[in-house]
Parts: structure tokens; sequence; C-alpha cells
């Protein structure tokens, strides 16, 4: 029983590594567009998702080949369809808010045309990404063996080790190392998709690092737009993201050179705080030390204590320090499940 649950780690380990840390920025940004740049980054991305499943291929031969290509297929049609749905939702919410005649607003606020439409189909695609992983598993490799030269290979590169100590350390590593990248990288780009899911400029709307025309999306929702007074954008760093006015000269629909602008030294350290913040918090799940957690918060909370007079920014400030909080303690729960599983 264990060691198909050891694969069934390795799996979801490749799934993380091929969507948050292989994936550039160029790439999610075509895969947001529409037509050819939109299908070459499609086609990219999932070059990079079969490319981490190749081991498996190798390992049980058909089967794996075949939950290879399935998985690809499937992964690529599920990032299309949600990247189709943000569109619509971030439509909608903008045309609300021209409706409403919203201003601009400060950049700690959730936003006029605020909606958690993006973050939640965001929590969706992972989901599915998983339950569909998890079924092919079940479905294709549990009932098969790896190959005999598989096998043998294994057994010639591990040599004279204990297998029992090679498989407790490996199931650590992976499980550890997926745990770190779902909260470096994945849980800020949720925060920051919850936080800033759309925003206006001129002549344009950003979610997620991509630059629709909003006219063309203000449209599609059967709104008029109206024409804004100042441009404001989303800087998704690596870690976290934050809003920031652009340029009056900058080019209205232009594509800002974002992956080489260096974020503001206020920025970096929020993004260091919000990284440093789910690793206590994972240590101290795995630990057993659940009770430490409010003593992060409370001094997160105790820095930006002032500032939370301003019912926009505390707004702000709690959705994105719950949603990171709550990442943190599920992940790391359900990593504590899966060490006790695998450790036995």
């Amino acid at each position: 029983m264990t060691e198909p649950i050891l694969v069934l780690a390795w799996l979801v380990f490749a799934h993380y590594v091929a969507d948050f840390v292989l994936q550039t920025g160029g790439i999610a940004r075509a895969k947001s567009g529409s037509g050819g740049p939109a299908l070459a980054g499609l086609v990219a991305h999932g070059l990079i998702v079969a490319g981490c499943l190749v081991p498996v291929g190798v390992a049980y031969g058909g089967p794996g080949w075949l939950f290879l290509g399935l998985t690809t297929v499937v992964h690529v049609a599920i990032d299309r369809a949600k990247v189709l749905l943000t569109r619509r939702a971030a439509a909608a919410a903008l045309a609300e808010a021209h409706r409403r005649h919203e201003g601009p607003h400060p950049a700690d606020h959730l936003g006029r045309a605020w909606t958690p439409t993006p973050a939640a189909l965001f929590v969706a695609d992972q989901a599915l990404h998983l339950a569909v992983t998890a079924g092919l598993w079940a479905v294709l490799l549990v009932p098969t063996t790896p190959l005999a030269g598989w096998s043998t290979a294994v057994d010639g590169w591990l040599g004279g080790w204990d297998r029992a100590v090679v498989h407790d350390v490996v199931s650590a590593a992976v499980i550890l190392v997926t745990l770190a990248i779902v909260n470096v990288r994945a849980a800020a780009l949720l925060v920051a998709t919850l936080v800033r899911p759309v925003e206006q400029s001129a002549g344009e709307m950003r979610w997620g690092g991509r630059v629709p025309a909003a006219t063309t999306l203000a449209a599609t929702a059967g709104a008029a737009v109206a024409p804004p007074t100042r441009r404001w954008s989303v800087r998704i760093g690596p870690l976290d993201a934050r809003i920031e006015a652009e340029p009056e000269g900058s080019k209205a629909g232009a594509e800002t050179p974002r992956d080489r602008t260096p974020l503001p030294p206020s920025a970096k350290v929020g993004a260091t705080i919000g990284v440093l913040e789910r690793i206590l918090i994972v240590v101290f799940v795995l630990t057993g030390s659940e009770a430490a957690i409010g003593f992060v918060v409370a001094a997160k909370t105790l820095a930006r204590f002032r500032l939370l007079d301003d019912r926009d920014f505390a707004e702000y400030y709690l959705l994105g320090t719950l949603a990171s909080v709550a990442v943190a303690i599920i992940t790391a729960l359900v990593a504590r499940m899966a060490l006790a599983t695998l450790l036995g």
C-alpha cells in the first residue's frame, strides 16, 4: 500500500514543479491571451507537464505513457477553461465598477472591481489537476507494477543501501519540497489573485499578470467603458503582488516589462514576511506546536496596528493574511498525514 502512495506523492510533486517552478511568467501570460500566442503558451506548458512525467512512462511502460498523455491533455484543457472563466468574471466585475462610476483608489485596497471569483477559479484549477492525477493514478498505475528493467536499474543504483532508509528519506524529501513549493510560490499567487483579482487602467485590465483590452471585456459584459483618470497595474514578483501607479506617458494596452522591473523595497519586505509567515506556520503544525501560530499572526498584525484604523486597508490586510494562514495550515496538515502514512 505504501509504494503506490509514494508514487502518488511523486506525481503531485511533478505537478507543482511543472506549474510553479518551470512555468515562466512569459508562458503564463501567453496562456492567458488569445489566438496564436495563447496556443503557443499552452503547448509550451503542456510540454513542461509532459517532461515532468517522462519518468512515469519509463517506469511503467504503456500504462505510464498513457498516464502522461491523458494528464497533459486534460491539464492544458483545464488551464484554458480557467483562463476563459477568469476573463469572463473579470469583465463582469469591471463592468459593474464602471456602472457604479467608481474612481481611483489607494494601493492597499481590495479594488473597486474586486471579486473573489478569480481566486476561487485558481483553487478549483489546482483541485481539478490533483483530482485528475489521483484518478488516473488509481486507474492506470495502481493495478500495474513497474517494468522489470526499471526495478533492476533502481536496485543497481541503490547498491547496498538500506531500502527502508532510502524509502523514508525520499518520501520525506518529496513531501517537504512539495510543501515548500506550495507555500512559497502557489500561495503567493493565490493571495495576490484574491486581494487584487482585477485592476482597471487606461484602456486595459489586468489580473494575474495578464493584460487584455478592457474595452473588449467590458463590451462582452454589455457595459460602456468610462475613461479612467489614472493608470494602475499589478506587478507580481516571485513571491507577492503590489499595485503601483504607472507613468503618465506609458501607452495604453502595451505590455509593461514586469519581469525586468524590480519590486520596490516595501513590496520585497512584504513578500518576504508572507513567505516567512507561512514557513513558520508549517513548521509549527508539523512539530505539533500549533499554539505558536497565534504569536506569528500577532507579530505581523502589531507591525500594522496603526494602519488598521483605515477600513479599506484593514479589509485588504485581513483578507490577505487569512488566505495566507489558511493555505499554510491546510497544506501542513495534509503533509503531516502524508508523512505519517509513508513513514509508518
